[in-house]
């Protein structure tokens, strides 16, 4: 509606283009409750309709407040700008600022009475969206204004909260985190006034009413049950604007009726917000040091709900308040989000750039207040301790390093049971909504096929119903027609031999004068009978049904020795584990921390927990960025050199072996006298195996599992002593069975899979080869068994040799589980690259013809 004090031509013509569509939404069917459609526009000295009316406020001889009311710096988000003693709010606008809400909550609170306070745009910013604005899921509108009030505590976003009601600029009234439409709209050079009523003698008590220059152009609005009783403060929420703020003690418009303004109020009306101004005048930033994974966060939730007046300083605070300013993000899956560094996904250019995280490093260091700075891995490391440190370097500052390590307290342990308990009973009441919603489903169908089958039995049973009538009128009819036939006194003639004959009939015709009776009653009977049934399924479907309850939760007895929740989300992402967890520490005396306190544990214990911590995870992280070293490509190619040159060797000597049978046709004896004298070779004190005499290599007997063996152990003991030397830490004991695939690819380009060998997992495989390389039981990590000398390869081939001659003694002793069956990986070494399975290798060559060679990636290793 337009407002009634004309004050410049522009603002008249603006409400004046929106009251249709006021008018349609304040229409109402009971009118007395919505002031008649003329009485808007009339002084307000002219009677309203009672539902509308608000009367001079009388005279109050009460003493006044004296404390200025503003905006104190601790109930105001970070992108505000405080102007002119509090009169002028601006808002940071800089990259992704632009799109989230400013709020400001001032410090004086409403208990009792009626008052009012006014808000003026005298500013429009339209910063530019980014190259890709028309790509992008801008929040809408681009403007925005929200005014009323909120209890103390409460999300400095109007709107966001239960504990707040207000109206905006669009017309809407927010009251429980939802909107109505029920005001006109109102813009910049408007003078908004938010009524408070909680006048318990007023026909408004406990309403919020607006008013634009002085008018009204909303009904008053109630104000939800949890707010009634507490003091409600002023509130004022916007986007790209700038406002002028006046809380009196003189209006700049003039409402219909006398009313005092907030500035004005009595002091047994209101309850003051004191303002956050510390006891040494600094304000304390608090960093705070805990493990990942180990409560870090729920530890912070409760410390913020205890010290309100704390800021938290972190990433996932900011995509909070941008949840909560209305932007739209999608769900994130990246391996990189965690809750230290959430996935800044939100499809906005100015949003996923991390300029609003620039802008709030920049501005925060300027801002008197108490924080929090939540950076989980940087509060862990020294160097990056020391950045975050030099950013409040102001006097007013007292830097706090705030420890939380080893067992935490009975307490909180209390806490993390409870929420832990909550999460399942939620986990428990979704389970059961969802089953619920299923039997509900299932029943309809059931009444569905119930209801379709009851219609085709009464059809069924009214077709037969007319067919036994129609019989029945035929039989009727033939009866009059024999009647009509006979003379009198010839139904005397043949008496017994008609009675005989008529007994004789089919019963059904004999019956078929009743025929009519018979299926009417039957289908009486059972549509009845059907409808009970159906009846009774029902009644005992809805007894199940409302019986029924959602099961309560309760906690395992393992989880009541939990003494962290765990998320599904990490608190640091494997890879940023894995490459900063070797530098963690605890703030010490040189850094420039005015003060270190400890929490769940002291200094010392603090130390120690530390230093197992990381030795434990040094034994089962991952190091994502190990590259293999020119060390390790050296010894592999060696090897690989070695390997072909056995295989050609087993070739050759096969060949010839096959050439001397053929000139020894008949000569047996002589090839098993060889035979057994090769098998009584000392494996360990061959000097050359290629050569174990006459020119027989000791591998003469291998075949396909014996190289595929014979590479896989020298695979993997160069793959365990490669690690040690790359990586170069003690502390590192080796590679943790839950890693062996990883390092194995990223060291040989290529997979091992156990089902390739018969096996289900890599300890399984490593049994084959035990006797180089095993999984140590303490540790889980993969260790050697044998002190080889890498520059002399012969010994690898020695151990297989010697385990193929005792697989074969027990084949021979009639044990087939020593059989080995790699027909898997022998069929993918048989598949050419680039070409179809088949029976023939390269060169055309059956399989068994071919030789083993491992698969190296060519050797050409990338880096």
């Amino acid at each position: 509606m337009a407002p009634k004090k004309k004050e410049t031509q522009e603002p008249k013509a603006k409400p004046e283009a929106k009251k249709p569509r006021l008018e349609e939404k304040q229409e109402d069917p009971k009118k007395e409750a919505v002031p008649p459609k003329d009485a808007e526009m009339k002084p307000a000295e002219e009677p309203e309709e009672k539902g509308d009316v608000e009367k001079d406020a009388p005279v109050d001889k009460r003493p006044k407040i004296t404390t200025p009311v503003g905006f104190d710096t601790s109930q105001t988000t970070l992108n505000v700008v405080n102007t002119t003693q509090g009169k002028v709010l601006m808002a940071l606008a800089d990259g992704g600022m632009q799109f989230l809400i400013s709020g400001a909550r001032a410090n004086m609170g409403i208990t009792a009475g009626r008052y009012f306070f006014e808000v003026k745009v005298v500013e429009a910013l339209m910063p530019s969206d980014g190259s890709a604005a028309g790509r992008q899921r801008i929040p809408i509108p681009r403007q925005l204004v929200r005014l009323g009030f909120s209890a103390k505590g409460s999300s400095l976003i109007l709107g966001d909260s239960e504990d707040g009601v207000c109206f905006d600029s669009e017309g809407f009234y927010w009251s429980e985190k939802k909107r109505t439409s029920a005001a006109a709209r109102f813009g910049r050079d408007q003078v908004i006034g938010v009524l408070l009523n909680l006048d318990s003698k007023s026909p408004n008590a406990n309403t919020l009413s607006v008013f634009c220059n002085g008018d009204r152009i909303s009904p008053p609005q109630q104000l939800p049950e949890r707010l009634k009783g507490k003091p409600l403060f002023p509130h004022v929420a916007y986007r790209n604007v700038s406002v002028q703020v006046n809380f009196g003690p003189q209006p700049l418009a003039t409402l219909p009726f006398q009313c005092c303004m907030v500035q004005g109020a009595a002091k047994a009306d209101v309850q003051e917000l004191p303002m956050a101004k510390p006891k040494d005048g600094k304000y304390t930033v608090l960093f705070p040091v805990a493990f990942p994974d180990e409560g870090t966060f729920d530890w912070l939730d409760d410390f913020l709900e205890k010290h309100t007046e704390y800021t938290e300083l972190s990433d996932r605070k900011i995509q909070e308040w941008a949840i909560s300013s209305g932007i739209w993000k999608p769900k994130a899956n990246s391996w990189k989000n965690s809750n230290d560094k959430p996935d800044f996904n939100f499809g906005i250019q100015y949003m996923d750039d991390f300029s609003v995280q620039r802008v709030v490093n920049a501005i925060a260091p300027f801002m008197p207040r108490n924080y929090v700075v939540m950076e989980v891995k940087q509060n862990l490391v020294a160097d990056e301790r020391k950045t975050n440190l030099q950013r409040f370097t102001l006097p007013h500052f007292k830097k706090v390093a705030h420890v939380v390590m080893g067992d935490p307290s009975e307490a909180f342990q209390a806490k993390v049971h409870k929420k832990m308990l909550d999460d399942k009973q939620e986990e428990e009441d979704r389970k059961w909504k969802m089953k619920t919603l299923e039997v509900e489903r299932k029943r309809a169908i059931k009444e569905r096929q119930a209801a379709v089958e009851k219609a085709r039995k009464q059809e069924e049973l009214k077709r037969k119903a007319e067919e036994d009538e129609k019989a029945k009128s035929e039989v009727e009819a033939k009866a009059a027609a024999d009647a009509e036939a006979n003379p009198e006194g010839e139904g005397e003639k043949d008496t017994e031999g008609e009675t005989k004959k008529d007994a004789e009939k089919p019963a059904s015709e004999a019956g078929a004068v009743k025929a009519g009776e018979g299926p009417k009653k039957e289908a009486e009977e059972q549509k009845k009978g059907v409808s009970d049934e159906s009846q009774q399924e029902k009644k005992e479907e809805d007894e199940e049904m409302m019986d029924e309850k959602p099961p309560k939760a309760e906690l395992t007895e393992a989880e009541k020795q939990a003494r962290f929740r765990t998320s599904t989300v990490p608190d640091i992402s494997s890879f940023v584990m894995s490459a900063s967890f070797s530098c963690f520490s605890i703030p010490d005396k040189t850094e420039s921390f005015d003060d270190i306190t400890y929490e769940w544990a002291n200094e010392a214990g603090s130390k120690d927990y530390l230093s197992k911590w990381v030795l434990q995870k040094k034994t089962t992280s991952r190091m994502d960025d190990l590259q293999p070293s020119e060390w390790f490509k050296t010894k592999a190619a060696d090897w690989e050199k070695a390997f072909k040159e056995w295989q050609t060797k087993q070739k050759e000597h096969q060949n010839a072996k096959k050439a001397d049978e053929k000139k020894k046709a008949g000569d047996e004896g002589a090839d098993d006298d060889d035979e057994t004298k090769r098998s009584d070779v000392d494996i360990f004190s061959v000097e050359d195996v290629s050569n174990v005499g006459n020119g027989v290599p000791l591998f003469s007997d291998f075949s396909f599992e014996d190289w595929a063996l014979l590479s896989l152990r020298f695979e993997l003991y160069l793959l365990q002593a490669a690690f040690k030397h790359d990586v170069d830490d003690p502390e590192r004991v080796g590679i943790h069975e839950n890693h062996i695939l990883f390092y194995y690819h990223r060291y040989y380009r290529k997979q091992i899979m156990p089902r390739m060998y018969g096996k289900d997992s890599v300890e399984d495989v490593c049994e084959l080869i035990k006797d180089t390389v095993k999984i140590n039981p303490d540790n889980r990590v993969l260790v050697s068994m044998l002190s080889a000398d890498l520059d002399a390869p012969d010994q690898f081939v020695k151990l297989q040799e010697e385990s193929r001659r005792k697989r074969q003694q027990r084949i021979d002793a009639g044990d087939e589980t020593a059989r080995l069956d790699f027909s898997a990986l022998q069929q993918q070494q048989q598949q050419p690259a680039g070409g179809k399975s088949g029976s023939k290798g390269r060169g055309g060559r059956n399989w068994s013809q071919q030789t083993y060679a491992p698969r190296f990636g060519g050797m050409g290793m990338r880096n």
